[in-house]
């Protein structure tokens, strides 16, 4: 077997290997290359494990940014099925950190309940927080919080996936909105973005509610979103890779793409 970095001439192993684990997903190839080679914070870091021709494992984080601090975003993780419960997803996992750990600072991801059990006993990550719906102030705070350019604005609002709405809602913030096909209204959530010039506006008092799904730190939600309604991953997890900790105070739809 030999393990490979991931590479764009692979995409369609990706695939492959992605849909046979998680048929329902819509990881198709165009869905996969704006994923992992379009993000302007850079390309996809991760290991394939290749069997011949068949890709028998394979674990994908990209870059993000929390404050000025750059880390990975965990994403993608599949074994085929006649190559498991042989270590290799946590094999994938321990070369990444490993890898790329002086290139950046941390790894954060969503994960389900039972993913991020075994993220937390065998690769160190804390469980910090779990999104859920809530209704009420859309403001979040600005330490702590997935930052953007305008740039990487506009890669994330056109997920082939699922585009989101975009409007400006007052000086450097963005209203990003979806509605997920479970849930009879849309969801909301306010972003700061860091390059754009003063509108001359402040947030209106309508733009400051609605409906979201998200976590923040010392928060207790309200209104729980019911199990079947979550599309599975809503448990957030963290772990340094530099002993240079970034403080994670919230974390919302639009910082990861589960919808």
């Amino acid at each position: 077997m030999e393990i490979l970095e991931i590479d764009r001439q692979r995409v369609s192993h990706h695939e492959t290997l992605l849909n046979l684990c998680f048929p329902h997903s819509k990881l198709n190839r165009r869905y996969l290359d704006w994923l992992y080679f379009s993000n302007p914070l850079g390309d996809v870091v991760g290991f394939d494990a290749m069997e011949g021709n068949v890709l028998a494992a394979h674990y994908a984080c990209i870059p993000t940014r929390i404050g000025d601090s750059i880390g990975l975003l965990s994403l993608n993780t599949a074994t085929h099925p006649g190559y498991r419960s042989k270590g290799l997803y946590q094999k994938l996992a321990q070369m990444t950190y490993e890898r790329w750990s002086n290139e950046f600072n941390y790894v954060v991801g969503v994960a389900n309940a039972n993913s991020a059990s075994i993220f937390v006993k065998r690769l160190g990550f804390a469980e910090i927080g779990r999104l859920n719906l809530r209704f009420g102030d859309l403001r979040r705070p600005t330490s702590g919080s997935r930052s953007w350019l305008q740039a990487e604005l506009d890669w994330r609002v056109n997920s082939p996936r699922r585009q989101l709405e975009k409007k400006i809602v007052g000086d450097g913030l963005v209203e990003l909105s979806m509605r997920p096909r479970n849930l009879p209204f849309k969801i909301k959530s306010i972003i700061p973005i860091q390059d754009t010039g003063s509108t001359g506006f402040q947030l209106s008092e309508t733009s400051k509610h609605g409906f979201t799904v998200d976590w923040i730190r010392g928060s207790k939600s309200r209104i729980h979103l019911p199990e079947k309604l979550k599309p599975s991953p809503l448990v957030l997890i963290y772990q340094t890779l530099n002993n240079s900790d970034t403080d994670v105070n919230s974390w919302s739809f639009p910082d990861f793409d589960a919808f």
